[in-house]
């Protein structure tokens, strides 16, 4: 009798006992999508907007003629969003008041989070097909805000996990991991997939180059017949711009290789490029004296870096951090807080200087040359000297390195040595390829050295990386702000793009397996 009156009870417990964490979110995105279709602008120009249901219901007349005749063409794709919305509380109301359905439920959502991103994929691509007027430029709030909710109902399943019901104690909804242990547990044991595999992670900076590379060719703006992207001019300029960041991956992958990080890179930038300008400019000195001199004071800053961290134990993050405002603060008092400009001639720069910013028979950039020597040679010294294989050492284990007789702090303060080297190298391309030097320049380019080192396959726990793969992480990132910029992206997309990449590398390496380190 007991039994019976407490299953009674369970079946009359209120519906907002079964909700959980996912119906939340659930609501909020199914809320979001009608508020951004119903309420918010959809399209606007000129300071006429309109939203989603009045395109859908009628032909607004504050548009202008080419913008609404793209409108009604693509006027049956809007009725995605709602029916998306629609699906999506169905589910809810069915996952609330049928607690042992949840799993159809769940489904359901799924597929209201499908309907809504197969609208923007329709969207972008008759997008694309319609060359005389760009219909992203004129997406309003309520545009982007039902994007972002129509992917939160279809990825909110995989992050969270649906608590148990009232009824049966159990989780109705599977998680992401058990769904995706049966969908590879064939896959898992065959001796060739797991080859296939770790070939894909020991070779991931190639792959990823090589996908980048065929997506700008696709997405590339074509011009009298003309890809944009492979065309002579852009590649060699993808090369120049890569250079820079190219030459600080270099060093920054020897310090990540040994536990470590340096971010005064880009400080040290600004530093040397000002330093050799205002050395060429106001002291009138030879190219070669300036150039050694600020290489010097490269290797001095990655000394101090690896030596303060040694002598006083404190981890180079916060050494170099410090650097970090320490070399731009030294750039503003040695110019002033002015930039210093380069002009070659009677009474300028010695002329020798600008060879390092120029381009051999007009197509060639010395920088990207100047990066492929300094690659092929580090990566030499890391694979068949005992430094290299004595820095691998630190980074896989200290301990077990120092207990074998290495000189850990000497090696890892030369480590930092190179890294500071290298970064003046890269401040005298910087400084010779724009004709100046300025203290308020090369802000955050000490992430992108490690957002390259980092794609390129290296563990910031130390221990992996290759100066190959740091190099191929480069032009990754300097080829995807190419596409960018050839499809006017707006610059903050290009860096909320960049910093989503870096993430998608490093859950990456979590993933990766053992046979393929």
């Amino acid at each position: 009798m007991s039994t019976t009156i407490t299953r009674n009870s369970a079946a009359r417990q209120p519906a907002l006992a079964n909700i959980t964490t996912t119906d939340v979110v659930t609501l909020i995105g199914a809320l979001a999508l009608l508020a951004g279709f119903a309420l918010l602008p959809w399209l606007h120009q000129g300071g006429a907007s309109v939203t989603g249901l009045s395109l859908l219901t009628s032909s607004p007349s504050d548009l202008a003629a080419d913008l609404l005749a793209a409108v009604r063409e693509r006027q049956w794709i809007l009725a995605l969003i709602p029916a998306a919305a629609l699906l999506a509380l169905v589910g809810l109301a069915w996952s609330v008041m049928q607690p042992p359905y949840r799993r159809v439920a769940a489904w359901l959502i799924r597929l209201a989070g499908l309907l809504g991103i197969a609208y923007f994929l329709l969207f972008g691509t008759l997008d694309r097909e319609n060359t005389s007027l760009a219909l992203f430029q004129f997406s309003g709030g309520g545009f982007w805000l039902a994007f972002f909710a129509a992917a939160l109902l279809l990825l909110q399943y995989v992050a969270l996990r649906p608590a148990a019901d009232g009824l049966t104690g159990q989780v109705a909804v599977p998680g992401i991991g058990a769904l995706w242990g049966r969908l590879t547990s064939g896959l898992t044991s065959n001796p060739r997939f797991i080859r296939a595999v770790t070939l894909i992670f020991r070779f991931q900076s190639f792959f990823g180059l090589i996908i980048v590379i065929m997506l700008a060719v696709i997405f590339s703006p074509v011009r009298n017949d003309v890809n944009l992207f492979l065309s002579q001019r852009n590649l060699s300029n993808v090369a120049r711009d890569v250079a820079e960041t190219g030459v600080l991956a270099v060093g920054q992958i020897l310090v990540i290789i040994i536990g470590g990080i340096d971010l005064s890179v880009g400080s040290v930038v600004a530093l040397t490029a000002t330093g050799v300008a205002f050395m060429l400019m106001r002291d009138l000195m030879p190219a070669i004296p300036a150039i050694l001199i600020i290489l010097g004071l490269g290797l001095a800053i990655g000394w101090w870096n690896g030596w303060t961290a040694e002598r006083f134990k404190i981890p180079s993050f916060v050494t170099t951090l410090a650097m970090l405002s320490i070399a731009r603060g030294i750039a503003r008092i040695w110019s002033d807080s002015i930039a210093v400009p380069l002009s070659y001639g009677a009474g300028g720069a010695d002329p020798l200087f600008e060879v390092i910013g120029a381009r051999i028979n007009g197509v060639f950039p010395v920088p990207a040359i100047i990066m492929f020597i300094v690659a092929i040679i580090m990566s030499l010294i890391l694979h068949y000297t005992a430094f290299g294989r004595h820095l691998y050492a630190i980074g896989g284990n200290q301990t077990a390195a120092r207990l074998s007789g290495l000189a850990v702090s000497r090696i890892k303060i030369a480590a930092f040595m190179l890294c500071g080297f290298f970064a003046s190298m890269a401040g005298i391309m910087h400084a010779a390829q724009l004709n100046q030097g300025s203290p308020n320049e090369a802000v955050g380019y000490e992430l992108n050295a490690i957002a390259a080192v980092v794609i390129g396959g290296a563990s910031l726990s130390g221990g992996k990386g290759t100066v190959v793969g740091a190099i191929a992480g480069a032009f990754i990132l300097g080829i995807l702000d190419n596409m960018l910029s050839l499809n006017n992206v707006n610059s903050n997309v290009q860096l909320v793009t960049k910093g989503l990449l870096v993430v998608a590398a490093v859950a990456l390496q979590q993933l990766r397996p053992r046979s393929a380190e």
